[in-house]
């Protein structure tokens, strides 16, 4: 029972500190963690190369210890088998000679027939070798995997002052980031800003640009309309644009010839507006010079006859159309009388509307409504 308790206890102690040590594997596990997240990557990839470079060494030693072992075991199998050979071919020449007294051979046949043995046995053994090395691979490739799990992992944080340096660079390279994540931001603002300015502006510009593409379109509009308004009175004239031309042209004529008191076929239309609209400038340079009140008198006077002139036209014009008014009576009356003959036409007669009857139930009145009514009639009876 003594014994029990006591190993008991034991065991109770070594699971305590199987915890223990579980929690140290732990907690050596998450700072094994955290140093290999500071560790440089071009450490790890150091010591890649280097685990690579020791293996494929590993290996290459191994393929030429296991070669040699190979080579060995082929040149004392090749060397049996090629006595074997040499052998059973004496033996077959000796039958086949038979009763005859062998010759002996000389020292120099014999070091040939070693020369040649040596070789056949070099060559035997070469071959096997291969055929050992191809049989013997997969067996050297199966017990590579152990020994590769052996390899003690290292660590790029050997000393206290390791750390602490890398802190430091870690440190600075934070701060750097930082300005320069500060930089940045400040030139994205900038950016942003210049952005906002330049899209207002366009925006600004292309209500500019619409407004005017609006006024002109106005213009155009308008200008069609007069177009359309002169090509319909050219139209409605009746004459051809060749002839709308020359009446332009003898107009202006006419009018030239007011001005200057001469007439010059030789001029053009064009080049008789430009002169009448230079001497129209130079009439109005001398106005200007003329003093006001004599300008303002002209200016009335000039008026005056053009409101008569209007007036007569307007009278004239009244006249020719009362003259026509009493032509029309006049073949009116002349015309003879068209008598209607036979029953005149009568219009339909429209049957008399009828009113719908209402009903009885609507005439009647009933309820509280036809008790009031009753009781003020029968009080205000005399």
């Amino acid at each position: 029972m003594i014994e029990i308790r006591h190993l008991n206890g034991e065991i109770a102690q070594v699971k305590s500190d199987t915890s223990k040590l579980e929690e140290q594997l732990e907690d050596c596990k998450r700072y094994k963690a955290f140093l290999d997240k500071l560790t440089p990557t071009e450490w790890f990839e150091e010591q890649q190369e280097a685990q690579r470079q020791r293996r494929e060494d590993a290996w290459a030693a191994k393929e030429e210890a296991r070669r040699a072992m190979c080579y060995e075991r082929a040149a004392v199998d090749a060397a049996e088998q090629i006595d074997r050979e040499r052998a059973a071919k004496v033996e077959a020449d000796r039958k086949a000679a038979g009763k005859r007294r062998a010759r002996k051979k000389s020292d120099e046949e014999r070091a040939v027939e070693a020369a040649e043995r040596d070789e056949a046995v070099a060559g035997r053994a070469e071959q096997l070798t291969q055929r050992y090395m191809k049989e013997g691979e997969a067996a050297a490739r199966a017990a590579e995997g152990p020994e590769e799990e052996e390899e003690e992992e290292l660590m790029y944080f050997q000393e206290p002052q390791q750390l602490l340096d890398r802190f430091t660079a870690l440190e600075e390279s934070n701060l750097f980031l930082i300005q320069n994540s500060q930089e940045t931001e400040e030139a994205l603002e900038e950016l942003k800003v210049k952005l906002q300015v330049a899209q207002a502006k366009m925006v600004d510009d292309a209500a500019g640009l619409q407004g005017q593409i609006d006024s002109l379109a106005g213009q155009v509009a308008a200008e069609e309309e007069k177009r359309r308004g002169l090509a319909e009175r050219s139209g409605a004239g009746g004459g051809t644009q060749e002839q709308t031309l020359h009446e332009l042209n003898q107009k202006v004529a006419e009018v030239y010839k007011a001005i200057f008191s001469e007439s010059d076929n030789s001029l053009g239309t064009l080049q008789m507006l430009t002169n009448i609209e230079s001497r129209l400038e130079e009439l109005l340079a001398a106005i200007d010079t003329m003093p006001q009140d004599e300008v303002e008198a002209a200016q009335r006077q000039k008026e005056k006859e053009r409101r008569e002139r209007v007036r007569k036209v307007k009278q004239a014009e009244a006249a020719k159309a009362a003259e026509e008014r009493i032509q029309r009576a006049i073949r009116r009356s002349q015309e003879p009388v068209a008598r209607r003959t036979g029953k005149p036409i009568m219009f339909r007669s429209y049957l008399p509307q009828s009113k719908p009857k209402e009903a009885v139930a609507e005439k009647l009145e009933t309820g509280p409504e036809k008790l009031e009514t009753d009781l003020d009639f029968y009080l205000n009876l005399p």
